[in-house]
């Protein structure tokens, strides 16, 4: 009796897994830019990688674009894993006994406030970050929370 639904689930499994190569236009055009761009990246049905390709094009998506919105994508699900193997070691540590104090978050800015501060970062890619405006240190995001993404307090280049 166990095999049998061993072999039931198995099969259920594998016929999951499976994908249909037909893939339908209306399907390509609700994928956005950064999926389109995994697709034609991985992808080894030459005649979808075309269609994929054709999509991109009348998106205006170079290859260059394609190349870093994947990298981008990547290290964005790289830091996700990391800090979520490094949020399981904090948590395993904290109830064996190894500083599982209370985390008391700092109290926020409040002689000048905080602002946004829009800059380009590696690549040439905009990013917006929350800065304590008497230290001109960059604080946590959430300060700035509720204000608009305006770029008005801080000097220099904006993106």
């Amino acid at each position: 009796m166990k095999i049998g639904a061993l072999i039931a689930s198995a099969a259920l499994c594998v016929s999951g897994c499976s994908t249909s190569t037909v893939v339908s236009d209306s399907d390509l055009t609700a994928m956005n830019t950064v999926a389109l761009c995994h697709v034609l990246a991985s992808s080894t049905d030459e005649q979808y990688r075309s269609r994929v390709a054709a999509l991109l094009v009348r998106r205006r998506a170079t290859a260059e674009k394609c190349t870093r919105l994947v990298k981008t994508d990547n290290a964005v699900a790289t830091g996700i894993a990391v800090a979520a193997v490094g949020g399981a070691a904090v948590g395993v540590a904290a109830n064996n006994g190894y500083g599982g104090g209370t985390y008391y978050r700092p109290p926020p800015p409040q002689i000048y406030g905080v602002a946004w501060d829009q800059f380009y970062g590696q690549n040439y890619s905009v990013i917006w970050r929350c800065r304590d405006r008497s230290t001109g240190r960059f604080v946590d995001d959430y300060y700035c929370a509720g204000l608009p993404m305006v770029d008005s307090a801080w000097p220099g280049w904006s993106a």
